[in-house]
């Protein structure tokens, strides 16, 4: 069982302001650290679960926020640009299952720090006539590779928004948008306790259902 976790900041229990999300900014450092944490969680998760082999995916920004010195020493992990697969760098390792963690709304929406890509390039992204955000278009991208998503991560508008395109996955809301810029949030330690629980169970269920590498690729 090969497990891609592919992390963003926007949807990060305790992010709400853009101070947070760019680098350079006090805030952001701390932003940062919450991200790790999360993204660390999954992975511990997932191996209690039964994976055998986990990447971790930084996928916000300029792809480098994620401290490595914080994550545990089992996972790979995905950083910089350019790259050729974006937010799902990492599908070319064949994962089974695809981990979506501070994941954020898509543009124009009430979503805390909602937008679609690049607030200042897109206002909509359009699929097959379906207005997607980033986890639908990244998520149709992880199942042209064979890779199904199982988990994702954030605040309620974003996983009232995605479960429909990803019914068989299981959403954690690590907070509640009062807007772009607000809300109430878990604190960083139950919402990484949360994740964790979230991670370990998926994968246990997918393992205890007989999935095998590779088997439900296209």
């Amino acid at each position: 069982m090969k497990i891609l976790i592919s992390t963003d900041i926007e949807g990060v229990a305790g992010v709400f302001a853009a101070e947070q999300t760019r680098a350079g900014n006090p805030e952001y450092e701390r932003a940062r650290r919450w991200m790790t944490a999360e993204a660390n969680a999954a992975i511990e998760g997932a191996f209690a679960g039964g994976a055998q082999a986990v990447w971790v995916n930084d996928s916000h920004g300029g792809f480098r926020n994620l401290l490595p010195d914080g994550l545990d020493a089992r996972a790979r992990v995905v950083l910089g640009k350019p790259r050729t697969l974006g937010m799902m760098a990492g599908l070319e390792q064949q994962p089974d299952l695809v981990f979506m963690i501070g994941y954020h709304a898509k543009s124009q929406t009430r979503g805390v720090l909602a937008h679609t890509i690049n607030s200042f390039a897109f206002t909509q992204v359009w699929l097959n006539d379906v207005e997607l955000g980033e986890a639908g278009l990244y998520g149709a991208l992880a199942r042209e590779y064979g890779a199904h998503v199982a988990l994702a991560t954030g605040d309620d508008v974003f996983a009232d928004e995605t479960r429909p395109l990803f019914p068989q996955a299981r959403f954690e809301t690590v907070k509640t948008a009062g807007g772009a810029s607000s809300g109430d949030t878990l604190t960083p330690a139950a919402a990484c306790a949360r994740i964790a629980v979230a991670a370990r169970e998926t994968v246990a269920q997918a393992v205890s259902a007989g999935w095998r590498a590779g088997a439900h690729r296209p």
